[in-house]
């Protein structure tokens, strides 16, 4: 039994009511859908190209899923694995994408305190001189004290799961926001990718140009010579002439277009933009083809895809706001209550202490409200969040049918790239050729210079295209593993943040240990008082 002392027995009844109401909030029902991952059309496998004339195999198509983390190392550069690794410890995006993260968490522990009371203590101290007719009959003063000090507590109850369901999409959302990370993360290693293998797409065909140039430059000699020894017309050196200039021209342009490339490249690697240059300039590229390609089957891509997660984790979100909403059209349950002392004192003289017991002031008291006139209003808001849930829904579903797409249209891109490199390769072997027996003729007065133009175009020409598509066969590689979801271990790892980048958040907020214990999902609890 609890003490006979009033007090003693007001607490105790206190207690057991909250310990009731406590546990009809918890155990009440929740308004509102509960989420299902909704329905997704996949189909069976992926495409695996056979050999025909036009299109090559992609060996292991669809046997494994693919490396999760190391996926870039199968390209076998070790300057692509460096600019990798630099990119994920020092892009500007990618941190702001993990800040995102800390935000959401700390957003995270804001709904956690809705389940709780609120309580504040207040206290306060008047001084207040009304003199009246008895005070100046008597001639006593008429200053009086009021001091007081008190907690006040308020708790609305969740009993149709309003603030549950908040917490829920709240979490939910961390979760989107952490995939949200992860697919911005694989999409940084595919653009550090991508750009490296455009820059040494760039320096191949500056390569191959200034090749040609140094051909032609042979060929304007040549035309020059036969001119003067009267062996040839002005029309063949004014030809060679311009040729030669023609191709010279078109260098300025790819050496603009690799500066372009390496102050992009140098942007991913959060540096200044001569970066790349001073640090990368000078090195080899070693870039091969991977040997397989290992997809897996469609149904992983909802596992293996961040940006697919982070579709059905936003949808999830969206659906517990539903029972949010829809918990306005039921009463709401509060308790409310103080406890504290309160002491006046009259002409400076006091009988006792604030804190004597015999000062104590309490109150407690429950209320409800019930909408009435403006129901109509709810639920028309309910049915703007679901609309709002469907069109989520939707987003995800279609995240789905691009993932299959994306997949779908590398493998093709690797298929048909991969033929045509093997028909370039001949192509380039045969302009060669014919370049050189065409200024062989030209040089024996067998032909016009008309017959060495077109065939040193002609060797320009393919030798370009051998280059592009080689370029393009390795993107294609690049795409794939994207599509994949290459990159990522498919673990909600909370990231780190740098150190420097910490030190500057706690000298200006107490963050306690949510910045350097990354792993603990809810380190700001709703309780957590300032210290």
């Amino acid at each position: 039994m609890p003490s006979s002392h009033p007090a003693f027995c007001k607490l105790w009844l206190l207690r057991r009511f909250l310990i009731v109401f406590g546990a009809i909030s918890v155990s009440g029902c929740m308004v509102g859908p509960d989420f299902k991952a909704p329905e997704v059309k996949l189909q069976s496998s992926f495409s695996e190209p056979k050999k025909t004339e036009f299109t090559e195999t992609v060996p292991s198509a669809i046997e494994k899923t693919p490396n999760p983390v190391r996926w870039w190392a199968d390209f076998n550069d070790p300057t692509l694995n460096d600019l990798l690794a630099r990119a994920a410890k020092d892009n500007l995006s990618l941190q702001r994408a993990a800040l995102r993260i800390y935000q959401a968490r700390s957003q995270l522990g804001v709904a956690d305190a809705s389940l709780l009371p609120t309580a504040a203590l207040t206290g306060g101290a008047v001084r207040s001189d009304q003199p009246n007719a008895l005070t100046q009959f008597l001639n006593v003063s008429s200053l009086s004290t009021t001091q007081n000090m008190v907690v006040q507590a308020n708790w609305e109850i969740d009993f149709w799961g309003k603030y549950r369901r908040g917490i829920e999409s709240t979490v939910s959302s961390l979760f989107s926001t952490t995939a949200a990370y992860y697919a911005a993360d694989v999409s940084l290693a595919a653009d550090v990718a991508n750009t490296y293998i455009t820059i040494r797409n760039y320096q191949s065909l500056i390569r191959v140009a200034r090749a040609n140039l140094g051909l032609q430059a042979e060929s304007l000699r040549i035309a020059t010579s036969r001119f003067k020894n009267g062996a040839t017309s002005q029309l063949d050196l004014s030809q060679a002439e311009s040729q030669y200039e023609q191709t010279k021209s078109e260098i300025p342009g790819l050496i603009s277009a690799l500066k372009n490339s390496e102050y992009a490249m140098s942007i991913l690697l959060g540096e200044p933009p001569d970066f790349y240059e001073k640090n990368f300039g000078q090195t080899r590229a070693s870039l091969q083809p991977p040997k397989a390609l290992q997809t897996g089957i469609p149904k992983d891509l909802l596992r293996r895809r961040p940006d697919v997660l982070q579709a059905e984790y936003a949808a999830a979100a969206q659906s517990a706001l539903i029972g949010v909403n829809a918990a306005a059209l039921y009463p709401s349950f509060s308790l409310s209550g103080y406890f504290g002392f309160q002491n006046v004192s009259v002409n400076n003289v006091s009988q006792s202490s604030l804190f004597s017991w015999d000062n104590r002031t309490s109150s407690i008291g429950g209320s409800f409200m019930f909408p009435l006139f403006y129901r109509g209003a709810i639920i028309d808001q309910i049915r703007v969040q679901d609309a709002v849930f469907q069109s989520s829904v939707l987003a995800y579903q279609n995240q789905v049918l691009q993932a299959q797409k994306e997949v779908e249209q590398a493998i093709v891109a690797i298929s048909t790239t991969r033929s045509s490199t093997v028909d370039l390769i001949k192509s380039v072997a045969a302009a060669q050729r014919a370049a050189s027996l065409a200024l062989d003729r030209y040089k024996a007065g067998q032909n016009d210079y008309n017959t060495v133009i077109v065939a040193q175009q002609q060797l320009l020409q393919v030798q370009n295209s051998l280059v592009q598509t080689q370029t393009n066969n390795l993107l294609g590689y690049v795409a794939a593993f994207k599509a994949l979801g290459g990159g990522w271990s498919g673990e909600f790892v909370v990231p780190a943040l740098p150190a420097a980048m910490v030190q500057q958040m706690q000298a200006r907020t107490n963050w306690g240990d949510a910045l350097v214990n990354p792993a603990e999902p809810r380190l700001v609890k709703s309780s957590e008082t300032i210290q």
